[in-house]
């Protein structure tokens, strides 16, 4: 078995690994305790509404046909950088899974901000290779985008659920102040993304996410955020279909087209 099969094989084996754990997770649950009970401990407004999380389908749907395609272009150079960066998130998404549920906040931030960074090199190396076909667009350009994005919001709520374990007070700005300022933040990741990336899947994450807190915080005391998820979902739609205006590593050359 030469390097490119075993290590194909052992992303797989690892992707396998990533969707037992995170199944069984709710099926047993891990420690007794549900990831959505985990988050019950510590009531960040951050936290969008459950339904968002429906998320985690597509995007182990779209990595499903990555590990599929990884298999079959296992010798193409393309997805050889990738595989040792993806097996790497694999693993940290179970670690993370691990520390969440038997209660360790500090520990899933630091293994939360190394996922960060995992899917950011993914993200580099996958902008700088135009993808060869449509294949590649959808089964490796999608998921890491998504993923990445979504991981870029969830690395927030991580921190926020940590500093309510901490039970910080927000200092000068009440937690409302703090969760708009996050979400601005957010936001702002997104447009920086559309605009220099032109990653418009990263955009539709954010939305997704801002979506689920405004369904989560509609019509209850925190009025600020509802009305500031709109005016943040009115600005990344705008900046949304000027991504879509845009071609992008992201989008299918003819990589055989003369100059």
């Amino acid at each position: 078995m030469n390097k490119n099969t075993a290590m194909a094989l052992a992303a797989i084996v690892l992707f396998g690994g990533m969707l037992a754990v995170n199944t069984l997770a709710n099926v047993l649950p891990l420690n007794g305790l549900s990831t959505k009970q985990v988050s019950d401990l510590y009531p960040s407004l951050f936290t969008p509404a459950g339904v968002t999380f429906s998320i985690w389908s597509v995007i182990y749907l779209l990595l499903f046909g990555f590990v599929i395609l990884a298999w079959a272009r296992r010798h193409h150079n393309f997805i050889r950088n990738l595989m040792p960066w993806f097996m790497v998130t694999c693993v940290l998404n179970m670690c993370w899974i691990l520390a969440w549920h038997f209660l360790l906040p500090a520990v899933s931030v630091m293994i939360m901000l190394l996922l960060l960074f995992s899917l950011m090199r993914i993200f580099m190396i996958v902008d700088s290779h135009p993808p060869a076909d449509r294949k590649e667009r959808v089964f490796v350009y999608l998921p890491f985008t998504l993923y990445f994005g979504w991981i870029s919001v969830a690395t927030i709520a991580n921190i926020s659920a940590f500093l309510v374990h901490l039970k910080w007070q927000g200092g000068f700005l009440s937690p409302e102040q703090w969760t708009v300022v996050m979400m601005c933040v957010a936001a702002g990741l997104s447009a920086v993304m559309a605009v220099r990336f032109r990653a418009w899947a990263f955009v539709m994450v954010v939305m997704w996410a801002l979506v689920g807190i405004y369904l989560r915080w509609d019509g209850t005391v925190y009025a600020n955020i509802p009305r500031t998820a709109i005016a943040l979902l009115m600005a990344l739609t705008a900046i949304f279909f000027f991504s879509l205006r845009t071609p992008s590593s992201g989008e299918i050359v003819d990589v055989h087209k003369g100059s």
